[in-house]
């Protein structure tokens, strides 16, 4: 898959998740596999006025390329300013976020809000992607309350878009019943822009399934990597060998100590403790492994962290 100068190989995209891709997050799914990462959504107003937590957000690190950066917002004119401030953090691209089903985003006209007036999406991808020098991808969904993807995605063909990656649901879906991946197949085969197809994937197989079935250029996955950052390394594998191996009980163990410290480094270790908490909770959950919900949320220190991992 070519977007602009990048060429990537590996087909599984790891998805923007608020609150689960930071940088500590990507640092640990580095380690796996060499695919597109993403920030956690960035408001494109928090990043125009500087707020320190969101620069937290957009932090990239030297071993984080290729990696996007994803904006939220509503307005053309702070979403292209947003944008040249991205541009100049090091991304590789630039992502617009037009399908965030939240209701608070949702209200103020942003994320998937942007799927009621297509051509307002339009007008505001045109105007991102004269402001930066970088390609520019568009996340959404189908529609708002109904599939209108191929409209979209023809209207987005003239933007000078790099990419779209189209989810299988309806905002007004949110994250209820299931993906259509007809639909997605439908988008792939009506709009001349590489389409990433993204939703309901929640293994190695579905991400395969999802690829084939489809046509797209790439899968993303979301939620099946909480807890599994090597799970865009292991769909590739299964793509190209038939076969995978998801990482040992030693390789999990390290992975979480190293993804503790890392959030400690960035955040300080009560913070840091704080946040990796609910990592935890998905690691074991992932890695099947039988545990005291309590013991996790009682987690607080490396000394608690050690204790926890004898489980494993």
């Amino acid at each position: 898959m070519r977007l602009g100068p990048l060429r990537l190989d590996n087909p599984f995209v790891q998805a923007p998740m608020a609150g689960w891709t930071d940088a500590p997050f990507r640092t640990i799914a580095r380690r796996f596999h060499e695919g597109l990462l993403f920030t956690e959504m960035v408001s494109a107003e928090a990043l125009c006025r500087g707020n320190k937590r969101t620069l937290h957000y957009c932090r990239i690190e030297e071993g984080h390329h290729p990696i996007a950066i994803q904006l939220v917002g509503h307005d053309p004119g702070r979403m292209a300013e947003a944008a040249r401030a991205a541009e100049a953090m090091g991304p590789d691209i630039i992502d617009i976020n037009a399908g965030c089903p939240d209701r608070k985003i949702v209200q103020q006209g942003a994320g998937g809000a942007l799927l009621r007036k297509p051509e307002k999406l339009a007008a505001l991808v045109e105007k991102v992607v004269n402001a930066v020098n970088l390609p520019v991808s568009v996340k959404l969904r189908l529609g708002y309350d109904r599939d209108a993807s191929v409209r979209i995605g023809k209207l987005l063909e003239g933007t000078g878009a790099a990419l779209l990656t189209f989810n299988g649901y309806l905002v007004t879906q949110k994250y209820c019943g299931s993906a259509d991946w007809n639909a997605l197949k439908n988008v792939v085969d009506k709009v001349d822009l590489p389409i990433i197809a993204n939703g309901g994937a929640r293994n190695e197989e579905d991400a395969v399934q999802l690829l084939k079935m489809s046509g797209a250029e790439g899968v993303m996955l979301g939620r099946a990597t909480r807890g599994r950052p090597d799970r865009p390394a292991t769909s590739f594998d299964l793509l190209k060998e038939g076969k995978y191996h998801r990482m040992s009980r030693e390789v999990l163990r390290k992975t979480i100590r190293d993804h503790a410290a890392q959030e400690c480094e960035l955040y300080g270790e009560e913070r840091g403790m704080s946040r990796i908490r609910k990592h935890l909770h998905w690691y074991l959950k992932a890695a099947g492994v039988g545990y005291d919900r309590t013991g996790v949320d009682g987690v607080a220190s490396e000394n608690d962290l050690e204790g926890l991992l004898g489980i494993i």
